[in-house]
């Protein structure tokens, strides 16, 4: 079978195609996925996330169908592979993925092999994303953390461990060893991203590329060698075990969460231990909503504010006492214009924009007082702006605007040559 995002499929060939995947995965909600399971669901954190929850399903059952949301990636249990395609690829190339992960993840190079494996493509991004996971987490310094440390010299100031010092030192040589437990910089997780470092400079392709892609990743990764003087090749399995046992959950450090969990990721997958057994289900998932708008926003950032509704920042008041506040997807107060990211089938619709899209950037509108407002989302069909309508009363114009996705191209160079004119093709409509 062949997926796609936001389409459905019968249930009883799934089941039959994909067992022991279907019994993990069909109706279970994104918490539980990520919390009972080894699946890395991109971007980690829901908070990221507007338009989705953690009680949202990956599959929802809906009378005998399997309706596939906003989500697409690869799945593995047991034997089974099971690949969710965005719905704009093509047989087994999907360079809208593709496009949009490098897009939205910054990655400056060339030579992605689109070749692969959907599973070992979105796994080659991984690793072209560290740098930015790491410098996000750099941001709030390097993390420290209570540990039990063994010392074993004649400075003794901590507990005296008897075992270990009648073995190391008998006969007696001067020195005594103890542990204490110190907040240092040299712990578990810190340890987690030097091996991690270590393994892309080693063991990767580009590995030296990737390392230094900025002055500002040099210089992170000098502190992190600095800060971690213990660290032993031969301890990689020993780290990362202490790390899946132990993942960190302060709310703080959620970048230093996310990290954590990339480092986990790249440092197994080659050993097909991503979920800890073959039995067990595992694999890495994007949402494709999520992806969409921030693709967007690498089109008009320099033009437009994009609001992030879960982090509170940027949003419109809509009482004059700002007690209450909403957050469209992209404003730009001076041009009068509120734009909404869809990712949604909206080129067949009669009436263009759905009820409630509709509503939503009605109310937009009304409270920054634009002269424009409408939707952007993708298309098979030609970049095109459609006026929906002018609003009674105090006259916005209402729009649906699309993006063109190439089809039926030969290779992931010609995709992105069609990609850029549809780029341009959408920032000629607003003179940007």
């Amino acid at each position: 079978m062949r997926i796609q995002d936001n389409n459905s499929y019968s249930k009883s060939e799934f089941k039959k195609t994909y067992p022991k995947i279907s019994a993990k995965l069909i109706d279970k909600t994104l918490s539980v996925l990520s919390n009972e399971s080894n699946i890395f669901i991109f971007p980690s954190d829901f908070s990221m996330i507007d338009d989705l929850e953690s009680s949202s399903k990956i599959i929802e059952t809906i009378n005998e169908e399997l309706k596939f949301q906003n989500i697409a990636g690869f799945i593995g249990c047991g034997g089974e592979n099971l690949e969710i395609h965005s719905r704009f690829s093509q047989n087994k190339d999907d360079y809208f993925l593709h496009y949009m992960l490098q897009k939205v993840l910054n990655i400056n190079v060339v030579d992605l092999n689109t070749n692969l494996s959907m599973e070992e493509q979105i796994y080659q991004f991984l690793i072209y994303a560290f740098p930015q996971y790491l410098n996000a987490a750099m941001r709030k310094g390097i993390f420290k953390q209570y540990c039990r440390i063994e010392y074993n010299n004649i400075n003794v100031k901590g507990n005296i461990d008897i075992a270990r010092h009648i073995k190391r030192n008998i006969p007696f040589t001067g020195k005594v060893a103890y542990s204490s437990r110190e907040y240092t910089q040299d712990n578990d997780l810190m340890q987690l991203v030097r091996h991690t470092i270590e393994y892309i400079r080693l063991s990767t392709k580009n590995g030296q590329l990737i390392l230094n892609s900025s002055e500002l990743m040099k210089q992170n990764i000098s502190s992190i060698i600095f800060a971690t003087p213990s660290f032993n090749l031969g301890n990689k399995r020993k780290v990362i075990n202490a790390n899946r046992n132990t993942p960190l959950r302060h709310a703080y450090y959620t970048e230093y969460r996310l990290l954590q969990q990339l480092c986990l990721l790249i440092l197994t997958y080659r050993h097909h231990d991503l979920g800890g057994g073959a039995q067990n289900i595992h694999g890495i998932l994007f949402d494709v909503s999520w992806l969409w708008e921030e693709y967007v926003n690498t089109i008009l950032k320099d033009y437009f504010i994009h609001p992030r509704n879960k982090k509170s920042k940027d949003g419109i008041s809509i009482f004059s006492d700002r007690t209450r506040t909403v957050y469209p997807d992209f404003y730009n107060n001076e041009l009068g214009i509120v734009i909404d990211a869809k990712y949604k089938k909206l080129e067949f619709t009669s009436k263009g924009i759905s009820r409630e899209d509709l509503y939503q950037i009605i109310g937009y509108s009304y409270i920054l007082k634009s002269k424009t407002a409408g939707v952007v989302y993708p298309s098979i069909e030609k970049t095109k702006y459609n006026e929906i309508g002018r609003l009674s009363g105090y006259g916005a114009l209402i729009f649906k605007q699309s993006i063109q996705i190439p089809q039926q191209v030969d290779s992931y160079k010609a995709f992105i040559t069609l990609m850029k004119e549809s780029e341009n093709k959408f920032k000629e409509q607003w003179n940007i």
